[in-house]
């Protein structure tokens, strides 16, 4: 399977520039295949980066973002995926930047934002097993650069640690998701006849938190703390 479907992903890049529709068929082709596997539990990185890909080309962003982003939580490094999320994040309309609060909080927890959670956790073990051992060599030299050196790098594990279990908790009560559908309304209650939340509909590749499920609807929040309801059709978790 895993083989059709790579093969069905070169072929679409192949014809891509002289036939669009059999290029697109070819993509859709791949894309079921890798599907089929992840159905299958094969629960991998390299899968869910090149689902991203496949759908970025089939111009899907929503579900680009989306795979994108479980790639990167199952830990992928590659640049590539740093880069294309990137691309494919600036292609998003309508743009929805964080309020000034927001901004200022981002930028001063840049090291809990822009990092992933493996990474923070490779730095808490490799910090805890440098930093401890400075410590138990002070108590027996008293050297001041042990102690120094020992105490920074133990607080830096210690944040680590922290980063890692808010965000753990933060994202089970708030799930991250992505808009996915197109023209999607955001409205100040449940139901198409309520009023809504803002005038201009949200576009695939949104990415929201959801705060609360209710039927077939979802309360999400934007980037901008801006909070409302929509289908639970029309997001995808992370």
């Amino acid at each position: 399977m895993l083989r059709e479907a790579l093969a069905a992903f070169d072929q679409a890049t192949v014809v891509a520039g002289q036939d669009s529709a059999t290029a697109a068929e070819r993509y859709r082709q791949a894309a079921a295949g890798f599907e089929a596997l992840l159905e299958a539990g094969y629960r991998n990185a390299a899968l869910e980066y090149n689902l991203g890909n496949i759908y970025f080309r089939l111009g899907e962003l929503g579900r680009a973002i989306v795979h994108y982003r479980r790639a990167e939580r199952l830990g992928l490094s590659e640049a590539n995926l740093a880069a294309n999320l990137r691309y494919a994040r600036e292609r998003v309309e309508p743009r929805i930047e964080p309020r000034g609060q927001a901004r200022l909080s981002r930028s001063l927890l840049f090291w809990h934002n822009d990092t992933t959670l493996r990474q923070r956790y490779r730095g808490l073990i490799v910090l805890s097993l440098l930093g401890w051992p400075l410590l138990l060599a002070w108590l027996r030299w008293r050297r001041p650069a042990l102690l120094g050196a020992g105490l920074t790098a133990a607080a830096l594990a210690v944040g680590c640690g922290i980063s890692l279990r808010w965000q753990v908790y933060d994202e089970a009560v708030r799930p991250p998701a992505v808009v996915v559908a197109r023209d999607v309304p955001l409205r100040l209650g449940r139901g198409e006849g309520a009023d809504l939340a803002l005038r201009q509909p949200l576009g695939p590749g949104i990415e929201v938190r959801i705060l609360e499920r209710r039927g077939d609807w979802v309360r999400v929040r934007l980037p901008n703390d801006q909070v409302g309801w929509v289908p639970a059709s029309a997001v995808e978790a992370v």
